[in-house]
Order: structure tokens, then sequence, then C-alpha cells
């Protein structure tokens, strides 16, 4: 998984599926219930990969200052040094990650941390696995579709 938004969980981002970079976004509000959720990924274009990953490594430059103490929280998402290229990197992705909706599959995810010692948290860096779904599931099938 290359970038995400943490919501008790990644609500979502941009990974892998099927060999090159998609969106994904989660399309099930089940914080605080034990279903898993589901995902719709839509393929983005390699610049587009480009330009996020940068900006998530901008991101990842203030998030490691602010966990060291050198940096305080009104500075967020970025380093005062960072800020005027993460802000053009915002108004550039405005509206290009999202979901494509006559180009997208539906799955759900593992979600496993590549460092098994930093555990599934905000900061993690992780690996997904995505089981491809024929449909969305219903409240009454979901269980059909867990892992």
């Amino acid at each position: 998984m290359y970038t995400f938004d943490w919501y008790d969980g990644p609500r979502s981002g941009v990974a892998d599926c099927n060999g090159r970079p998609y969106f994904f976004e989660s399309q099930w509000a089940d914080i605080g219930s034990s279903g898993k959720d589901w995902y719709m990924l839509s393929p983005i274009p390699a610049e587009v990969f480009v330009q996020e990953t940068e900006y998530w490594n901008l991101w990842k430059r203030y998030e490691a200052g602010h966990a060291a103490g050198m940096i305080g929280a009104e500075h967020h998402p970025f380093l005062p040094a960072d800020r005027p290229r993460g802000e053009a990197l915002v108004r550039i992705l405005e509206g290009q990650l999202k979901i494509d909706s006559k180009n997208h599959l539906i799955a759900q995810a593992e979600f496993l941390p590549m460092d098994k010692y930093a555990g599934q948290n905000k900061g993690a860096e992780m690996w997904v696995y995505w089981k491809i779904l024929p449909t969305p599931p219903s409240e009454s099938r979901k269980v059909d579709y867990d892992f």
C-alpha cells in the first residue's frame, strides 16, 4: 500500500491491485461494528500516482518531525519548507483521486503491517491483499465474503 487515510483502519488511499496502482475507498461505514469493510478501487494514471506518492512523502516527513517533537501540530500536514509544494500537490490532486463509476472493482481487503512490531496503526507501512468480489456484499451475505 502506498498511501492511506486512516480512521479506525484504512478508509481510502492508493495501493497496487493486479500489478498497478489503484485509488481505493471504503464503501461501508462499519466503525464500531464487527463486519468487514468493502472497497471500490479505480486505476489511476501514472502521473497521478507519482504526484500522490510525492504528497505522501511530504506528509511522512511532517509526521516524522512531529513524532520526534521537532515541530508542532499547528504546521500539519507539511513541514514549513515543504508547505508550498505540498499545497500545490493538494490542488493538483483535487478531483484526481476518485472512484470512476464506469471503471472500478469491488473488493474486500486484508491489511497487514510490513513490520510486525509496528502493528496496524495509522503510521505503519502496510501490505494489502485484495479479494475481488462480483458484487457489493449485502447485510445478509456479508459473511460470505469474509477472508
